[in-house]
Parts: C-alpha cells; structure tokens; sequence
C-alpha cells in the first residue's frame, strides 16, 4: 500500500516536471516568436527596457504608459523637420 502511494506521488512529480517543462520549452518560445508579441519585444529590447524585471502589478498600467509614450514619439516625429 505505501509502495503504491509512493509510486502515484514520484507519477505526479513526474507528469508536473513533464508538463512544466513542455510549456517552458516549447509553448512559451512558440508564442515569443508570434508576430505581434515579437515586434512588442523588440520595441521593448530598443528603449533598453528589460521585461524579465517587470512585476506582474505592473502589467496593469504598462499598457497606458506605453501608450502615453507612443504619443510623444508620434508627436515628436510630426514636429521634426523634414530634410
């Protein structure tokens, strides 16, 4: 009785290790290499910004800061004058 209660917990540590490494590894590199989520990358990797160091209760108000400073490039880039 406790060899098998043993066995369904090594089972379990097992399949989590398995199914944790599967989406490390491959669902989570398939998604960095999506499109949209590579051009945010980058434009994050460009302006030095490290999203490794961002903590999830940042997340919420990422989006609007980001936005606020799109709109100042944007509207630096309409003030330049053109060459």
């Amino acid at each position: 009785m406790i060899a098998r209660q043993r066995c369904y917990r090594i089972g379990g540590l097992a399949g989590s290790i398995a199914l944790l490494s599967i989406i490390w590894l491959v669902v989570l590199p398939a998604y960095a290499r999506q499109p949209e989520m590579h051009q945010h990358l980058k434009w994050l990797d460009d302006r030095g910004i490290d999203p490794s160091a961002m903590y999830y209760t940042e997340l919420d108000v990422m989006d609007d800061i980001l936005a606020k400073h799109r709109l100042v490039e944007l509207r630096q880039a309409s003030n330049r004058p053109e060459r």
